[in-house]
């Protein structure tokens, strides 16, 4: 970082780092400097795109509409078989624990409970990021490397409110519809698992289930799922935007995006659990 002085002998940065905050990201250590600058890269686009979608909330709507509809068509197969998959498999092996433990009554309402905050959310977020954030990284990348975004701007098109906000609104929109039948299908993975593999009668698992499912959790999982469309898509929009180094470095954005991804949901529900029970306590203990 080179630097400059005023006429009054002030020292002033130069170059990629200038300004007030990217000059304290100047002064991290290089190991840090590039984590943390690309952390707040995606801040500032995220609030960027909250800020356009929110200050001029027309002429936007029609192409969410449509690539909802495009990435839906495209992607339910592989996101029907991955939360169908997935959420089969846990419920079978924890009836099975839960009965050698002698404590099947507890399996319904102990597994929905922990997979409304937990592992449903991840099993979706894992699903989203990696067969929708896949494929918007690579659409944005593939327009920054083709230089189409350059034109856009050299047109006076703002690529962020084209390209971006749609596109997040849309994956966030995706991600909070999908909560609601993965939610139906870990009940139904759960019957499953009590009937044929514990024994358990379908009005006792339901009884123990919906005695402690509250309307404070279901609210809970789909802000939760807002969440977590919101930071999926600006992660994959970033890396798109961010893209260089041809194919080459347009598949290593795309790689990186998803592994960013599954790291930041991780962190956020960790986060976000721990604010959920300390706002609401009631909600760890089971009636």
């Amino acid at each position: 970082m080179t630097t400059t002085s005023t006429p009054k002998g002030d020292i002033v940065p130069v170059g990629p780092y200038d300004g007030r905050w990217n000059g304290v990201v100047g002064r991290l250590p290089a190991r840090l400097r590039g984590p943390v600058a690309e952390a707040g890269g995606m801040v500032q686009l995220l609030g960027r795109i909250l800020k356009s979608a929110i200050t001029q909330p027309r002429g936007y709507w029609g192409a969410v509409v449509d690539d909802m509809y495009l990435t839906i068509k495209q992607a339910w197969i592989p996101i029907v078989a991955g939360v169908f998959g997935f959420l089969i498999f846990m419920s079978i092996l924890t009836v099975q624990f839960f009965d050698m433990a002698g404590a099947s009554q507890l399996f319904g309402p102990l597994l929905f409970l922990q997979s409304m905050r937990t592992f449903t959310m991840w099993i979706n977020s894992m699903v989203v990021a990696g067969v929708i954030g896949t494929a918007l990284t690579a659409d944005v990348g593939a327009r920054k490397v083709r230089e189409e975004i350059d034109a856009m701007m050299v047109m006076g098109i703002d690529p962020v409110r084209d390209l971006a906000v749609p596109r997040v609104l849309s994956i966030t929109f995706i991600t909070t519809l999908l909560a609601v039948p993965s939610l139906l299908v870990t009940i139904f993975s759960m019957q499953i698992g009590a009937r044929y593999v514990a024994g358990m009668p379908s009005a006792h698992f339901y009884s123990n289930l919906f005695s402690n499912v509250s309307p404070v959790d279901i609210l809970s999982v789909l802000f939760n799922s807002v969440l977590v469309g919101l930071l999926i898509g600006s992660i994959c929009c970033y890396k798109g935007f961010t893209a260089s180094g041809g194919a080459i470095g347009l598949g290593r954005g795309v790689n990186q995006a998803v592994v960013l991804s599954f790291v930041s949901v991780w962190i956020l529900q960790l986060a976000y659990n721990a604010l959920l029970l300390g706002f609401f306590p009631e909600l760890g203990a089971f009636r």
